[in-house]
């Protein structure tokens, strides 16, 4: 034990010197997609490519009907630059929601870095409305493995959390609804 104990200096200050390391740094110009002006902005949605012309009627169709649509933009921030660890940024844009999700294995931090908007997560007994978690600019949630949720944004301005993920890259497995199944085609990032 004392012999370990006089090697602790040791190994930490050649620990750094023996394993690889860097700071990596993801510009918000690289995350981020530039702001459209208003009268050229396309409908966003988390569908892109094949279909997404049909996804796109589909969310017009649910904001004429009052319901929210799914319009919303996920990008990598930081992403398998550690075995533990990744982060990513969800914009939801006003009156939208995303899908309902999980990410798998992996616990969550989510932190609301601008906007006002909603954290549902899955009804306690069939029938039930989603439990509701405001999330307004500096408030932080924890959302465990396996817990399904959908962002949601009732207001009149984009909604911008950031979210940090136990693994080297984000799992999002998006349903068909609450309790649902495997949405068939996966939603585009």
């Amino acid at each position: 034990m004392i012999m370990m104990a006089s090697l602790m200096p040791l190994i930490q200050d050649l620990l750094p010197m023996i394993l690889p390391s860097s700071i990596s740094v993801t510009k918000a110009g690289d995350i981020l997609p530039p702001l459209p002006s208003p009268s050229t902005a396309p409908l966003l949605v988390e569908a892109e490519g094949e279909g997404a012309e049909a996804e796109e009627a589909e969310a017009r169709a649910a904001a004429e009907a009052g319901k929210p649509r799914i319009k919303v933009i996920s990008r990598d921030a930081v992403v398998n630059k550690t075995d533990k660890m990744c982060a990513s940024v969800l914009i939801v844009k006003p009156h939208s929601s995303s899908s309902v999700r999980h990410h798998g294995e992996q616990d969550a931090i989510i932190y609301a870095a601008a906007g006002t908007g909603v954290l549902l997560s899955s009804p306690k007994d069939e029938g039930d409305e989603p439990e509701r978690f405001p999330l307004e600019q500096g408030d932080f949630a924890v959302v465990p493995s396996w817990t399904e949720h959908q962002a949601l944004n009732e207001s009149e301005a984009d909604v911008l959390w950031v979210i940090i993920r136990s693994g080297p890259s984000p799992v999002e497995v998006n349903l068909t609804d609450w309790g649902g199944d495997e949405a068939k085609e996966p939603l585009g990032r």
